[in-house]
């Protein structure tokens, strides 16, 4: 077996695409039949995983409507993870009354978020961008603006999903191209960068619900 030695960064993107299955982490290990406190350790990257656990994580994450690749996971290579909307219904009544942590908490209270906000995008803050009013990991949601509407919203930051399927939360800069922005992180000295350039926006949100741990 190919174990590697543990990688914070290849921890925390395997810890984003497993969020996006919108399951708290130990159900989703009970769910999957998967050691709770070892999927904990790989996405904390205090313990390193193989490629081979990789791709059983990667094959279970496509049952979840997850779309990722084990290169992503391992070296960021490639496209990120893509929810294919398959969770929503997978898992809307999976929730077990027998689990209560922290976990379950966040969980009950984004799905009630959006059965209230039927319109609305979510998002999980796993990077230095949006310091220092949003930390890494903070859950964000808000309800989706109209399209028409996103030219004139320039003073706040906004949570964003790309063309492409990407989440993020930046303030938007019109450009001369339709529905094109350009994006500035809230954190002008963020490791990945202060601004993305001639971005195509498929939706964004105000924010108007934050759970902070």
């Amino acid at each position: 077996m190919n174990v590697r030695q543990p990688d914070k960064e290849a921890a925390a993107r395997l810890k984003r695409a497993r969020s996006l299955a919108e399951l708290p982490r130990t159900i989703f290990a009970k769910k999957h039949k998967l050691s709770a406190n070892s999927l904990a350790a790989w996405e904390n990257g205090t313990s390193a995983f193989s490629e081979e656990v990789t791709e059983n994580l990667v094959s279970i994450l496509s049952k979840e409507g997850i779309k990722v690749t084990p290169e992503w996971i391992i070296s960021g290579k490639g496209a990120g993870p893509i929810d294919l909307g398959l969770t929503s219904l997978q898992n809307s009544n999976f929730l077990p009354l027998s689990v209560s942590d922290e976990e379950e908490f966040i969980w009950r209270a984004t799905a009630s978020f959006k059965e209230f906000y039927k319109d609305s995008l979510m998002l999980v803050i796993f990077d230095d961008s949006a310091l220092p009013f949003y930390r890494p990991g903070d859950h964000i949601a808000g309800k989706i603006i109209p399209q028409e509407k996103l030219a004139f919203i320039t003073d706040e930051p906004l949570i964003v999903e790309l063309e492409n399927g990407g989440f993020m939360l930046r303030y938007i800069e019109p450009t001369s191209e339709p529905d094109v922005y350009n994006l500035k992180a809230i954190n002008p000295s963020s490791v990945l960068g202060s601004t993305i350039y001639k971005v195509k926006i498929k939706r964004a949100a105000r924010i108007n619900w934050i759970f902070r741990r």
